[in-house]
C-alpha cells in the first residue's frame, strides 16, 4: 500500500496540473506525477531535469526512444 496518495487534478496549482496533463498524454496516467505533487517545488524541478536530459546528450534521438520501449517492456510497463 503506498503511503502517498496521488493528488486529485483538481488540487493542483495550474502549473502541476498542466505536467499532470503531460505525464498523462505520454504514458497514460499522471499518478506518479500527482503523487510527487505532494511536493510541486520537488516535481517541478524533476520535470526540468528530465526536460534538460531529454535535450541534451550524445545518444542519438532514434536510439533513446529504443532505449524507452526497451526497459518499458523489461518492466512490464505500458509505454
Amino acid at each position: 500500500m503506498p503511503r502517498l496518495t496521488p493528488l486529485p487534478l483538481e488540487q493542483l496549482d495550474p502549473d502541476v496540473q498542466a505536467l499532470c496533463r503531460d505525464a498523462l498524454a505520454q504514458s497514460g496516467t499522471s499518478a506518479s506525477t500527482r503523487t510527487y505533487a505532494h511536493n510541486p517545488g520537488v516535481l517541478k524541478a524533476l520535470a526540468r531535469f528530465r526536460a534538460e536530459l531529454g535535450r541534451v546528450g550524445t545518444l542519438d534521438p532514434v536510439l533513446k526512444e529504443l532505449l524507452r520501449l526497451k526497459l518499458a517492456s523489461l518492466n512490464a510497463c505500458r509505454y
